[in-house]
């Protein structure tokens, strides 16, 4: 965590920069859908997403998010079991919050995927998460990809970052022997009566989802980058897929 202004690092998809105890973001023809959200969200006892605080033609501002966000690679404690549970919780707030929220004249960056049981945040992830000294989840930032979804859209990419899901985790990340018990901890958290094979499932197609939106992104933004990354989640969701039919 940082007490200065200026740029702050982690994202790869938008310049975001900090003023005071406020952040300057670029804006697109979603913005004022993503603000109306965060706004419905704040009324429905949500005080841990960033409020918006003006808007013009081309960039927002939102207030400040206080916490330590961790950006890759990441700490080790973030892969303690009370990550996972303290996430799934505070998800499964963000979703039921949002029910109710008028939608017949909004605009999304993300495309809306059935069924649309609530608002998806779309990168619910730890380098998305701001956490406590205590390693406590005291907020959630980057809504600007929010859409309606299925809870499950959610919670398996939540999942897919936070256990990890991946035939090759991180640098002291768990393997991919204790996935399942780590899966099932997010979905008992949650509340969810999907099973580990739902998630697993879900998690390979919102992976290749991910590798289409980043190879149009790498044309869109002119960043070649992107299709390396896409290529890496092409990887994830064959293996994810490969587990799968191992298992059935």
């Amino acid at each position: 965590m940082t007490n200065t202004d200026g740029p702050l690092t982690g994202g790869n998809m938008n310049a975001v920069t900090r003023i005071g105890n406020a952040v300057r973001r670029t804006a697109g023809p979603w913005t004022p859908t993503v603000h109306r959200y965060l706004r419905y969200l704040e009324r429905n006892g949500i005080d841990w997403a960033p409020q918006p605080i003006r808007c013009d033609d081309d960039h927002e501002v939102l207030s400040f998010i206080h916490g330590d966000v961790p950006v890759y690679p990441l700490p080790s404690w973030i892969w303690d079991d009370a990550v996972l549970i303290d996430g799934a919780k505070k998800l499964r707030q963000l979703h039921d919050a949002s029910i109710g929220f008028a939608v017949d004249t909004a605009i999304w960056q993300s495309p809306t995927k059935i069924p649309s049981e609530v608002i998806c945040h779309n990168d619910f992830a730890p380098h998305n998460l701001a956490f406590a000294t205590d390693g406590s989840i005291v907020g959630a930032i980057d809504f600007d990809q929010a859409s309606p979804g299925p809870r499950l859209w959610d919670l398996a990419y939540f999942a897919t970052r936070a256990c990890p899901l991946t035939r090759h985790p991180p640098l002291g990340a768990p393997g991919p022997d204790d996935a399942r018990r780590r899966v099932e901890l997010i979905l008992e958290a949650y509340g969810s009566d999907a099973s580990w094979r739902d998630l697993v499932r879900v998690a390979a197609t919102r992976l290749w989802d991910l590798a289409e939106l980043s190879r149009d992104k790498a044309e869109e933004l002119f960043k070649p980058e992107l299709r390396s990354e896409a290529l890496a989640y092409d990887r994830d969701a064959e293996y994810l897929a490969s587990v799968l039919r191992a298992s059935a």
